[in-house]
């Protein structure tokens, strides 16, 4: 507190003695507002600098007393020349960096001493008030530019802290995120201090475009890490965050590749595999392909129109289909057009692709969905000969007869029978026999009950897990609610196994328990 009175009785002193500018004699001009107000500010101004410097000289000492060395700096700067009072100011504002605070005090305008033998200069004072505010604007610019260096230099410390971290982390093969270590968070906690003790004022917006140039170093120090890691923003932004590709934290996983960058040889044998369920696509493929081998100077062959309905009806959205025209050497022309040049023909990879569909032709899957393919066919064809036939329409008829009245107002079971991609639906009473539902099935074909009865079509249980085929041979005279079709049964017609079809049962499958009420036992029923 005494060096502050000092300091301001010194400043006041230093103001007493400037020279006042001279009123002319004979009048008495006033002293216009502006210059009052101006005059009032530079004095208001000028009383706040003395005791922010006074508050800062106190500190200044303060620090230097505890490490012991702040007076040695202040002698060293006075050696230079400079003033004790202002080297005290410089070195507070520059935290003790005696190179720093004396090129802040060579910026603001103070030049050093002339010494003479022991007897120091006397100090260099303004003359005028324009000069002592010149001086004024040149300290207050000198230390703005020392708080924008010293927010650089933080922001360096931080970026280089957080750098080296997690170049760390990776060599050590760590999982935790450089962001949650001590070096990482003691960079961002440096970075956040910085922001908050120098501010952001109006005075230094022109300097702050500067340091905001160091933002593509920060994102080219980003791109150049391959995991995840946090490196601090310039002051104003968020953390830059690198994304992870997964694969740092699983270095023994190996992503596949996908299906344009494996061989020829995999992407054929991987296409016919994939076209196994799909007995239409592999027939229409087979044919495409052999056509081109045979006559490869064809250029008919050797163009593939999308938009027709064979390639809408067999072909698209199959998976696989149009892979396996790019692996042999096809290649898209417009949106709908796929074109295999002459050139382009090899008769190693036709071979291929022609091998690899007939032993698509081999597998259960495609066997399956053909003869299901095969049997919805024929029931469409049934179906509509009611139309063409009058015998048909008759013998349609004739099992009708044979059927009982529909239960009305809701009684009865509901069965429900789906036959090829139709559905159909009628309520029968409990004690109604399978031989009445065969009768009603003959009504939507004369021929259906024929081929159920002979094997080559049999009638399954959906309410039932396994699904294996009903002996209705056997069960011809039984209730439904015998088969469990009691109070509702879903069934359907589907073409039979091989097993059963040549006799030798279900091949060892078990038909699950029904979950009609009443219903025989399953050893019952097959």
């Amino acid at each position: 507190l005494r060096q502050s009175h000092k300091t301001h009785n010194a400043c006041s002193a230093r103001r007493l003695q400037r020279p006042s500018g001279k009123r002319p004699q004979g009048s008495q001009a006033r002293v216009p507002p502006t210059e009052l107000l101006s005059t009032a500010r530079t004095t208001m101004f000028k009383k706040f600098a003395d005791r922010v410097s006074g508050a800062a000289n106190n500190a200044a000492a303060g620090i230097g007393g505890i490490l012991g060395g702040g007076e040695d700096k202040v002698r060293r700067l006075q050696g230079m020349g400079f003033e004790p009072a202002r080297a005290r100011e410089a070195l507070a504002a520059t935290d003790g960096d005696v190179d720093r605070a004396a090129e802040l005090l060579l910026l603001s305008g103070g030049a050093p001493q002339q010494q003479s033998g022991a007897v120091p200069s006397s100090p260099r004072r303004p003359d005028t008030a324009p000069a002592a505010a010149e001086v004024d604007e040149q300290m207050r610019r000198a230390m703005e530019e020392s708080r924008i260096a010293e927010e650089e230099r933080q922001l360096r410390v931080a970026r280089d802290a957080s750098a080296n971290d997690a170049g760390g982390t990776k060599k050590a093969g760590a999982r935790d995120r450089p962001k949650n270590t001590p070096a990482g968070l003691a960079a961002a906690r440096r970075a956040e201090e910085a922001q908050n003790r120098f501010g952001t004022g109006k005075g230094i917006k022109a300097k702050k475009k500067k340091a905001a140039g160091s933002k593509p170093a920060a994102t080219a120090a980003a791109k150049a890490q391959p995991f995840d890691s946090y490196i601090p923003a310039p002051i104003g932004g968020g953390a830059v965050r690198m994304k992870s590709n997964g694969l740092s934290h699983h270095p023994n996983v190996k992503v596949p590749k996908q299906m344009k960058d494996k061989s020829k040889e995999e992407q054929i044998l991987r296409c016919a595999d994939r076209l196994k369920p799909h007995p239409a696509a592999v027939d229409t493929l087979l044919r495409a392909l052999t056509a081109v081998r045979d006559d490869p100077g064809n250029d008919r062959y050797r163009k593939v129109d999308k938009k027709t309905a064979g390639y809408v009806n067999t072909l698209k959205d199959k998976p696989g289909a149009e892979d396996m025209f790019l692996a042999m050497s096809f290649h898209q022309r417009g949106a709908n057009e796929l074109i295999l040049e002459r050139s382009m023909v090899d008769p190693a990879l036709l071979y291929l692709g022609i091998s690899a569909l007939e032993g698509a032709r081999q597998t259960k899957e495609y066997k399956e969905n053909k003869q299901k393919m095969q049997f919805i066919k024929e029931v469409k064809k049934i179906q509509l000969l009611a139309n063409a036939s009058e015998s048909e329409a008759i013998m349609r008829a004739e099992y009708m007869a044979k059927c009982p009245s529909e239960p009305q107002g809701g009684k009865g079971a509901l069965v429900q029978v789906t036959i090829g991609d139709e559905t159909v639906r009628r309520r029968f009473d409990g004690d109604d026999i399978l031989q009445d539902l065969i009768s009603w099935l003959g009504g939507h074909g004369s021929a259906i009950p024929g081929k159920i009865l002979n094997r080559e079509w049999c009638l399954v249980d959906l309410n039932r897990y396994p699904i294996v085929p009903i002996d209705t041979e056997k069960n011809m005279q039984k209730t439904l609610q015998f088969i469990g079709c009691w109070p509702s049964g879903k069934l359907e017609i589907r073409p039979s196994p091989e097993d059963w079809m040549e006799g030798k049962g279900t091949g060892g499958v078990v038909m699950g328990s029904s979950r009609g009420l009443g219903s025989a036992p399953t050893s019952e029923l097959h």
